[in-house]
């Protein structure tokens, strides 16, 4: 921060010695000793942090970074901080005329929020690791509105925390907002947007009971709400004919004790039906419980309606599925596409092949992809990554080329941590050469096919 004929002349504490402070990822590993530590080292930093904040608002700087690193701090979110070392935006300070981009990242701090400051030139604004106290949700929504930050057009949250049990409202309207990017701000009992030119739309763990979008012109949207806590209640205004990219999570089966699952897919349906332009779909895909049961209800083909509109699919496959255990919920998933032209499968590293690597590369399931209708006839481009080399992955290549006669190009790559993919790689380059493709190119781990 600062400017070039301005040398900053706050004084900051010294940098914690780590070997002598908690470890930042084991808080279970900190003593008597190491806490005083902290103590002492978290308020000197936070008001170092409010001497920088200072600093910026009265020499007129453009940009202002501020990314407070204090000890790690576990956020206790059933009270307030009360007593709590602040970082302060005070009413008394003047308002900075010429900041144009703030990025506040204050480690869990408690930040106090001003009630008239105003941001006459901000436009880009970005919030993370923020402790906000009791209340303070009616503070932030007007810090972000457009009677605070009339020019504001790029808005990023990321781990905004809120006491427990408080449920606050916030209500977000800026008229000149084009993106919005929340993530891990709780705990807010509604969200309500009012951004008639809010072109881009991403909410990430986030929890709300209502969620209200006014948005007419978006064209970009992800919604990965927190696990078993989507919005019982969700209210668009209007359609949202602009949307061609859409994010969103869905289980495929449910149990007798996983209604919450059920009500989180049937959210997201409730939002395709109003993407009515949709054409560019990615699926964050998670799975049935290790133990799941043969009674456990496919909510794909049950809750999922055919999607003749949709013609580029990303398909995220989650941890929660085992290595041999996928096929059926992907499979399930593509019988609701049938103009695809274009298909990406991510496989993620899964906990087994750090045990058994070089094992299990069998499978007994190549019924998944005969018993189902999948019809990729208009598929050209395919693009499969974080394959290990089992037989699900050989049938599943298989299957798409079965109805896929136009294809023009496929990538694929291997898990480089997953030694036995080498002799599939050879099954895979013949199969794709049989099918008529012209020309292989073969790395270490990786092979592209173009017809």
């Amino acid at each position: 921060a600062g400017s070039e004929h301005h040398p900053v002349e706050v004084e900051l504490p010294p940098p914690p010695s780590f070997a002598d402070a908690a470890e930042w990822e084991s808080p279970c590993l900190r003593n008597t000793v190491t806490e005083r530590i902290l103590e002492k080292l978290m308020p000197a930093s936070v008001r170092a942090a409010r001497g920088w904040i200072g600093y910026a608002f009265r020499h007129g700087v453009k940009s202002f970074d501020l990314d407070l690193r204090l000890p790690l701090v576990v956020p206790n979110f059933l009270m307030d901080r009360d007593g709590a070392e602040e970082v302060v935006l005070d009413d008394e300070l003047l308002s900075p005329v010429r900041l144009e981009t703030m990025r506040l990242a204050l480690g869990g701090a408690q930040l106090r929020l001003p009630t008239i400051m105003k941001f006459a030139s901000l436009t880009d604004l970005s919030l993370e690791r923020i402790w906000v106290a009791a209340g303070g949700s009616e503070l932030l929504s007007g810090l972000v509105s457009s009677a605070t930050c009339p020019l504001l057009q790029k808005l990023r949250m990321r781990r905004i925390y809120l006491p427990g049990f408080c449920y606050e409202e916030m209500r977000i309207e800026a008229e000149v907002l084009s993106e919005l990017w929340m993530e891990d701000v709780g705990v807010l009992m509604s969200l309500k947007l009012r951004t008639p030119r809010l072109r881009v739309l991403h909410l990430y763990k986030c929890s709300h009971e209502l969620l209200r979008i006014s948005a007419p012109r978006l064209e970009e949207l992800a919604t990965v709400f927190q696990r078993a806590c989507p919005p019982r209640w969700l209210e668009v205004d209007g359609d949202l004919p602009s949307v061609r990219s859409l994010k969103i999570r869905l289980w495929s089966h449910r149990s007798r004790f996983s209604d919450d699952l059920e009500a989180g897919n049937d959210t997201n349906m409730l939002l395709l039906k109003h993407c009515s332009s949709l054409t560019c779909l990615q699926v964050f895909l998670h799975g049935p419980k290790p133990k799941a049961s043969k009674k456990d209800m496919d909510m794909i083909k049950s809750r999922v309606p055919h999607l003749p509109h949709i013609t580029s699919l990303t398909v995220n496959v989650s941890r929660s599925f085992k290595r041999h255990g996928y096929g059926a919920s992907v499979a399930s998933l593509l019988t609701r596409f049938s103009n695809l032209r274009r298909l990406s499968l991510h496989f993620p590293f899964y906990d087994e092949l750090g045990l058994h690597a070089g094992l299990d590369l069998l499978c007994h399931h190549r019924y998944h992809w005969k018993s189902n209708e999948i019809s990729m006839a208009y598929l050209v481009e395919v693009e499969l990554t974080g394959l290990t080399g089992t037989d699900c992955e050989v049938w599943f290549m298989k299957t798409i080329l079965t109805s896929a006669k136009g294809l023009f190009k496929v990538a694929i790559s291997f898990n480089p941590y997953c030694w036995q993919h080498q002799g599939n790689m050879d099954a895979f380059e013949r199969m794709l050469l049989d099918e008529g493709m012209w020309t292989c190119h073969r790395d270490t781990h990786m092979l592209t096919c173009l017809r």
